[in-house]
Formats: C-alpha cells, structure tokens, sequence
C-alpha cells in the first residue's frame, strides 16, 4: 500500500486521533507537519514521531480558524518538505451546551474550527497540489454526530454534517485534476480530550459500548488506519465518501449526551 505522497499535514496533530494519524502516515514513510494550535504539545509530539520513525515530523503553530495562519502553516511546510499531497482536517471543538443556552461565541468557535477550518486548509492545500501538477489526497474528519443526533452538540452536529457535504463537493471539483477528498466518521474514541472530561467512563462509557455493536471504545488507530487507506493507492477508486468508522455505532444510534450526564447528577435544570 502506497501513499499518494509522502508528505502530509496533519491538523489536530499534537495528540489524540490527529497524532495517531500523524504515526500511521509516518509508519507508511510519509513526513508530517503536525498543525496545531497547541505548539507545546506539537512540539513535544513531533520530537517523539521523528525518533521513532524514519520520516520527519514537524510541528507548525496553526490556527486553523485564521486564513493568513493557515497559508503560512502551509507555506512553511512546503519549504520543510519540498512539497505536500496529503491533507487531514482533522483539528475540532465542542462544548455541550442545549441550543437554547448556548452562547453565540461558543456556536462560532465550533463552527469555525469544524467547518470553516477545513475550507481554509482544503483551499490552501488545493492551490499548491493544483499548481504543482500531482495527484494529492484530502481527508477530512467527520463525525458520527454528522448522522446521528444528541442534544446537547447542535453547533458541532451542523458542523460535522456540513464537513460531509463539503467533502462530496470538493470531490467533484477536484477529482479531474487527480485529488481525491473523502472523510471519516469516528464514533467513540479514546483521546486525551474524552479521558480528561470523563465522557467514556462510569455510566457515559458504558452507554456507549451498549450502543456499539463491535462491543468497545475506538482508539485513535482504528481512525489512523482508515485514513491511511484513503490516502493511498489502495483508494484510488474512492472519493465524495464519508465512512463510519465507529464500531457500528451508527446502526444503533446515540443515546443523549446531556441526559445520561443528567442522571449522573452532573447537570440542573
């Protein structure tokens, strides 16, 4: 299985699913640039990949809701590199909040890290493979909340279904040139973020599993290897797709966020 090229950017990539990524490209040869807004962390991360593989691992400071950020983080990776063809939107943020209590901050902060967020590095990315002349591969990182609802996350929901609808009509615009863009859905997945707000422990945790036909939580590297597969020549027959990959959890659908925190006694009316 080979990329489609051996130089990537990978958002989000200091930690979680974004840095399982970053191992799995790297695994296959692939340099990343691990963009994110977390430098320290970034930084830390990319020492670690470096030294455990044969690739580089760069860390750029990016803050992917900031165009000149984003052209910059792009620019600098492309003077590391010599180039990049592999994109993976994968940097997020959500808080719970019922549509009702939430904030117009909190609605834009989501939205323009999910959403406008990949538009900005997708069109970044697309000028230079485009005026490079090679093929290139975008995937982008949905979300199970894209198709299956709960109260609590309607900014992150929108969100994550519009990544999905983008990732259809970037497919089409882009395919004649050689780029192929698809997403994943993740469901439930072990990160730093889930274990330090709790989300999959206790009775949250257990209701998850309930709801997951292959009986587990995902780790990060069950979303890095698919990823990987859509970034390689074992793909090239994929585009405009949004695979679950989420341990069937889309078959059962998301029990409430909010109401099995309630019940926890986490939350008053």
């Amino acid at each position: 299985m080979d990329l489609v090229s051996n130089h990537a950017i990978v958002t989000g990539g200091a930690q979680g699913i974004g840095r399982g990524i970053a191992e799995s490209l790297m695994d296959r040869g692939a340099s990343v640039a691990l963009a994110d807004i977390d430098e320290a962390t970034a930084t830390e991360t990319s020492a670690e990949l470096t030294e455990a593989y044969e690739g580089d691992a760069v860390a750029v400071p990016c803050d992917v809701t900031d165009s000149e950020s984003v052209e910059a983080m792009v620019e600098h990776t492309v003077d590391r590199f010599g180039d990049v063809g592999i994109l993976v939107n994968n940097a997020g943020a959500a808080e719970l909040a019922r549509t009702w209590e939430m904030s117009e901050s909190e609605w834009r902060r989501t939205v323009d890290v999910c959403l406008t967020g990949p538009f900005l590095c997708t069109k970044a990315v697309l000028n230079h493979v485009l005026e490079a002349g090679h093929d290139g591969a975008v995937v982008n990182v949905s979300s199970l909340n894209a198709i299956a609802a709960t109260d609590g996350l309607p900014h992150y929901s929108a969100a994550k279904a519009g990544v999905s609808q983008f990732t259809e009509v970037v497919a089409a615009e882009a395919g004649r040139y050689g780029v192929r863009v698809n997403a994943v859905a993740p469901g439930s997945t072990r990160t730093p973020l889930t274990e330090g707000n709790g989300l999959l422990e206790g009775e949250m945790g257990e209701a998850f599993v309930d709801r997951t036909p292959l009986g587990r939580i995902g780790e990060p590297d069950d979303i890095a290897r698919v990823v990987t597969f859509l970034c390689s020549d074992y793909a090239r027959w994929v585009t405009g797709e949004t695979i679950c990959v989420d341990g069937g959890q889309h078959i059962r659908g998301l029990h409430s966020y909010w109401d099995t925190l309630d019940e926890m006694g986490l939350f008053e009316e």
